[in-house]
């Protein structure tokens, strides 16, 4: 216990006393008795009526540690120095802090991580494309479906690189964005068998190829639901997004995807691994127009999207410090498609 001696401002002495604190409040008593006794007193019984008084804070055998003011109930302290200090606010308001809800999650003993968040992402896709309608129009000619008399097949490969942004709003919902550019090479081999422009003429047939090397760029908007149980966590993710790709009609996607897993510590870092499953719900339409080698043109609309749209992975992800994380997820749909997914992600 610290010894404090109270002096008016005209330097009077008023009482010696001993100096502790106790559930965050200064409590004063007669040296020798800071824990029981009837001469127990707080400070504010020392500052009735928004008194003023300098107190000398001195350590045990050790001399002057700090000297300071009580106005009213307020300090302003000095150290050795002489400098004065902060002055405690009085019914600061407190600042907005994320996630809403944190303190309630953190007494059940959850971890929670930074609210804010900032990656760059990675994506690469290997998957087979089915062709669900083509339309064809010669010569300017409003296209019309010519499905039953053409041979699809498509194979594509996608690169995509994007910002993500993140927020944890509440402790079981986060909100995201990303922002990027799209690279897709395919090769959408058409073979179409028409009916002759004559009676007894022979049918005719073409063979073209959907444009194979498209560049665009993508956004997006998703949220995060999460639960927890011990080590182990669930999580459901909704993820809008729209591709220009240069056509008429944007490529627009849906994702809704699932993920299992177990959450702990690798070393001393902590880390997360889980089993995931998506499904790709995308639409397309590409629009276009050739030659005909029997003159003029030929216009053409592809319907198109996945021929295997269930895609099931595995992912982790180890945080080097709180701050700095690495994730990655590896999926594939059991037909010859597969992805991955590498991110390096700052937390704020």
């Amino acid at each position: 216990m610290a010894a404090v001696e109270y002096v008016d401002l005209r330097g009077r002495h008023v009482a010696e006393v001993g100096l502790r604190a106790v559930e965050g409040e200064l409590v004063l008593a007669p040296r020798g008795n800071a824990d029981s006794g009837p001469d127990r007193y707080h400070s504010r019984s020392l500052l009735q009526g928004g008194a003023t008084h300098l107190f000398v804070l001195k350590s045990v055998g050790s001399g002057i540690l700090a000297a300071g003011v009580f106005l009213g109930g307020a300090v302003v302290a000095r150290g050795q120095s002489g400098a004065p200090g902060p002055e405690a606010p009085a019914d600061q308001p407190k600042p907005l802090r994320l996630p809403f809800l944190a303190d309630e999650a953190r007494k059940r003993g959850v971890d929670l991580p930074l609210p804010f968040g900032v990656g760059l992402v990675y994506f690469f896709l290997h998957r087979d494309i089915e062709i669900r309608d083509l339309r064809v129009g010669r010569n300017g000619a409003p296209p019309t479906s010519v499905s039953q008399f053409a041979q699809l097949a498509s194979v594509a490969n996608v690169n995509n690189l994007n910002l993500r942004m993140d927020v944890w709003i509440f402790p079981f919902l986060n909100l995201h964005a990303i922002v990027g550019g799209i690279w897709n090479r395919s090769t959408t081999n058409v073979e179409v068998t028409l009916p002759p422009i004559t009676a007894g003429g022979e049918p005719r047939q073409f063979l073209f190829a959907v444009p194979t090397e498209l560049n665009g760029s993508v956004g997006g908007l998703g949220l995060t639901l999460a639960a927890g149980f011990g080590s182990f966590f669930a999580a459901a993710d909704l993820n809008a997004a729209r591709a220009d790709m240069g056509f008429s009609d944007r490529y627009k996607t849906f994702l809704p995807a699932l993920r299992i897993g177990w959450k702990g510590q690798l070393g001393s870092h902590p880390a997360r691994v889980w089993l995931n499953g998506t499904y790709w719900h995308t639409t397309a339409v590409a629009k276009g127009t050739v030659g005909d080698p029997d003159g003029g043109t030929l216009s053409f609309e592809v319907d198109q999207g996945p021929l295997h749209p269930l895609m099931y992975g595995v992912g982790f992800s180890y945080g080097f410090s709180r701050r700095v994380e690495f994730v990655a997820d590896f999926a594939n749909d059991f037909h010859g498609g597969w992805s991955v997914t590498a991110a390096p992600v700052f937390r704020f």
